[in-house]
Formats: structure tokens, sequence, C-alpha cells
């Protein structure tokens, strides 16, 4: 048996009534007798239809107690869990599965069904085979690694790579989650985050199932129904990204007893500009714990302390249960204060990246150097109380006729006018200096007559001449992937077009 099941089998024994996970807009739940069942039924279908330990399964679903029940069946039943976004059109999920060599498509029934791939349905109550596994050769027989969970990296900077994560680290991370957000088995959590990336998975359902609590899910942010639901399952913290919270400042201020018994709301996924914290938690009187993630390292890398005296704004806090170095680019650590690559070692961190491709034999490429570093490809620094500061990423720097600065420095300034709701700043193509700063902006109501020339105001009096963007834009909204990052490539491609 697996670790996930040996754990799953434990809470079912201990506390078989007890409540797992509620979907937050239907109320239907999910007990731990419910999930060791459907565990059960993982197992029986994997020996029925002779698929080998450790082979993939793409689950694609959008209801997120099936998910929820069909990851840890996945994972329970030793086959590797391949979660992709439900969103995809036909021809993104053949793609997907293709390059992550997929045995079987696990799909709610409102998925998909087109294809050749092997077929199997996913309900709360277990799966069933559809459509068997075409004669032959099957994709996952001859691939490079069988780890637990199989993911593609975000793809917001490059072409997306397979994060393979092992069962080992998808729990530690889970225990890293509970142990210093204290999470007992008292606590319940809420998340609206996309349960097909690693935060909503191991932030979420791992760290619920370690932790022994509850979990609300919801299959999408919902700005207008968030409050109620918080009125209606009285979380004690919540799980969000900035473009959550920012959605939520312009929303109506929650009432003082429903937010009474919130802990902290989790921030992570993307930077946390200050003058959102700071509107954040005066609008919702809620604090917000910063954070800093990513999948390589089945989430968790930093965060700031539980006790909010001792949190630093505009930081994401200090390592936890990782090595953690910020470098030049020749590698060597850079002193106290300074600029420089974030990079990461030990045992919590992936060893190996696959190449995504849909012919030849699946490649492995080192995700770290020989040193056993993994450079993240964020810009930040440490400061004298050892709390990281992240900078941005560094293919975002801005190269001005040889002077260099990150998109962030202008952003922030953008951001401390109250009529701005979020700023993206991103480099223009320019004959003579190379890249020239341009802003995107949105804003809260309506739009200022003289609002592009109070921040071009603002810019000239707080930025170096460089930095000033030559152009701001108003834009109804930026385009953000599911976790709510900023999509700056397709931002660059519409000012290179």
């Amino acid at each position: 048996m697996t670790g996930v099941g040996r754990l799953l089998a434990a809470r079912a024994a201990g506390d078989p009534g007890g409540v797992a996970f509620i979907d937050g807009a239907s109320g239907r739940r999910l007990r731990w007798c419910d999930l060791a069942a459907h565990t059960a039924r993982w197992e029986a279908l994997a020996r029925g239809t002779g698929l080998e330990p450790r082979r993939r399964i793409a689950l694609v679903v959008e209801d997120p107690l099936t998910f929820a029940a069909g990851y840890l069946g996945c994972l329970a039943a030793g086959l590797t869990v391949v979660p992709l976004d439900p969103r995809g059109t036909t021809d993104e999920l053949a793609l997907a599965t293709a390059r992550l060599r997929a045995d079987i498509l696990a799909t709610g029934e409102e998925g998909s069904t087109s294809g050749e791939l092997a077929l199997w349905t996913v309900a709360t109550d277990g799966p069933r085979e559809v459509r068997p596994s075409p004669p032959g050769a099957r994709a996952g027989d001859a691939v490079a690694l069988r780890p637990a969970a199989l993911l593609a990296s975000s793809g917001t900077t490059g072409d997306p790579k397979g994060v393979p994560l092992s069962e080992r680290l998808l729990l530690d991370g889970a225990r890293r989650v509970v142990g210093h957000h204290r999470l007992s088995p008292a606590e319940r959590g809420y998340t609206p985050l996309p349960l097909f990336h690693v935060n909503a998975q191991v932030v979420g359902l791992l760290a619920t199932l370690v932790g022994g609590g509850s979990l609300v899910v919801d299959a999408r942010f919902d700005r207008d129904a968030y409050w109620d639901r918080v009125a209606a399952w009285r979380p004690t913290w919540l799980n969000a990204v900035p473009a959550v919270l920012g959605a939520l400042v312009e929303a109506s201020a929650p009432p003082a007893p429903v937010v009474e018994g919130i802990r902290f709301a989790r921030s992570a996924s993307a930077p946390l500009p200050p003058a959102l914290l700071e509107r954040f938690q005066r609008h919702t009187g809620v604090s917000v714990l910063e954070t800093y993630g990513m999948t390589e390292v089945a989430g968790q890398i930093a965060a700031n302390p539980l006790d909010a005296a001792t949190r630093r704004p505009g930081s994401v806090g200090l390592p936890v249960g990782v090595d953690l170095e910020v470098a030049t680019p020749d590698g060597l650590p850079v002193a106290s204060g300074e600029l420089g690559s974030v990079r990461l070692r030990g045992d919590a961190v992936v060893t190996h990246y696959l190449e995504l491709t849909t012919s030849g034999p699946e490649r492995l490429r080192p995700a770290r150097d020989a040193g056993g570093w993994l450079t993240t490809g964020d810009l930040g620094r440490v400061d004298d109380a050892g709390f990281l500061h992240l900078a941005g990423r560094e293919d975002d720097v801005i190269n001005r006729g040889g002077e260099k600065f990150h998109p962030q420095e202008v952003e922030r300034v953008l951001l401390d006018h109250p009529a701005v709701s979020a700023a993206a700043v991103v480099g223009a193509p320019h004959p003579r200096l190379g890249q020239v700063a341009v802003a995107f902006v949105t804003v809260r109501g309506h739009v200022p007559d003289a609002l592009a020339g109070e921040l071009a105001g603002m810019c000239a009096e707080r930025l170096a001449r460089y930095k000033r963007p030559v152009e701001i834009r108003i834009t109804p909204a930026l385009p953000l992937g599911p976790t709510g990052k900023v999509r700056r490539r397709e931002l660059r491609a519409a000012l290179a077009a």
C-alpha cells in the first residue's frame, strides 16, 4: 500500500464519518470512509484491466469533489496521476496526453470522450472503464520515469516542462505546509484555486489528508459568492493568490462576524504588491500570510511567520525545509540585501525534468547543477533577517539601452494610485534602445480623464528616467493564467505586432 493509501485508511478507521471535503457551491460532502471506498475501486479497476503500477492516468475533471477523490484514489492505488486543465479543447487535451505519455484518460461525465486513448469515467463513488486500451503498445511502456504525479510547468515564460513528483516529495511538501501553518484536525481551509495546479493539490488536498482537518473546495473563484461561502462553511484559513485578493478588494467588505474565526489568508503563486496587501487587510480585516512556492518542490519554499507582528510585508518569508540562496549568474552567493538569482537545494527539490515531446523516446534532463542547486528563474534578495524579497522573473527584466530594471519596480508605483486595481509592465521593442517600458493598467470604477497623466507624474517623481513607461495603456483586463499570473508573453506579443 502506498503512503497516501495508508493515510487514507488510517483516517477512515479513526474517524469514518468525519468530513474531509465539502463542495462550497452545492454543499455535497466526501467523508474519509467515502474516500477509502473510492480508493478500493481504483485498485480493483487497475487490477481488473491489467494496469501495472505507476501507469499514467490523465485526470481531466472539473467537479472539485470528483477531482479530489480521483486524485487521491490514483495516488493510493499506486498509479501516476497527471492532472490536466478541464477547460482545454479536444485538440489541447490530445496534445497534452501525448506529450505526457498518458495511458488512460480519466474524466468526469462532463469531459470529452473523443480520441483513441483508453477512457475511464470518474465519479465520487469511483472510476469505471468506458473504452479499453487499444491493442498494441501503450504510451507509457517506455517512459523514463514513473513518479506518483507528473505535472507540466505553467509555461508562462517558455515551453512547459514535465515535473515528476515522487510520493515522498508530495507528502513531505504537505507536511511542511501542515507544520508551518499548524493545521490541526480542527482546522478547515477554503480553496477556490484550480485543482490541476500543485498549490491546490498539496496545500489543499494533501495537507488536509496529512493534517486531518477538512477543506472547502470550489471549481472556480466567484467573487460575488466568496464571502457567502465563507459565512456558510466557516473556514479557519483561506488559500488564495494575489488575483483573488485583488478581486475581493473590489467586492463588498465582509461583516466582522464572518471573518472573526479566520487565522490568515495564504497568498502564493505570484508576487503580492504591498499596496494590495494593505488594501485587502484594511478592507476585510483578514491578515495575509505571504508565501512562495513552485511545482519543483511540491509547493512551499518559503513563508512568513504565523505571528502577524513578525511578518515582513513585501517579503515571501523565510525558507521552510529547503536550502535557499541568492547568487550571481556565475553561481556565487551575493551579499545580504543584494539582488540575484534565487536557487534551491535539498531533498525537497526534484532532480530531473522531462522534456515534453510527442515523438521519440522520453528524455530526462537534470533540474539541478553539479552542486545540487536548482535555479528557479526568480530574482530576489535576502535581507539581514533572512527574509526573501522577490523582484520578479529573470526573463522579464527590461534592458533599456544597457540600463536594466524589473517591471515590479514600476508596477509598485502604479499600484499606489487609488484608482489602479492591477498593473503589468513589459518591454516593447525600440529601434535604438532595444527596449522601453510600456505599462498596462486596469482601474476600479470610472476611468478618470487625467489618470494616464497622473500615473506618468507619479513615475516621474519616484522612478529614474530610464524606468519610466513611455506609454501607459488603460485596459479592461490583463491576460492571466489559471493561478492569476500575468501572461507577459501575450502583452509583449501584442506590442511586437
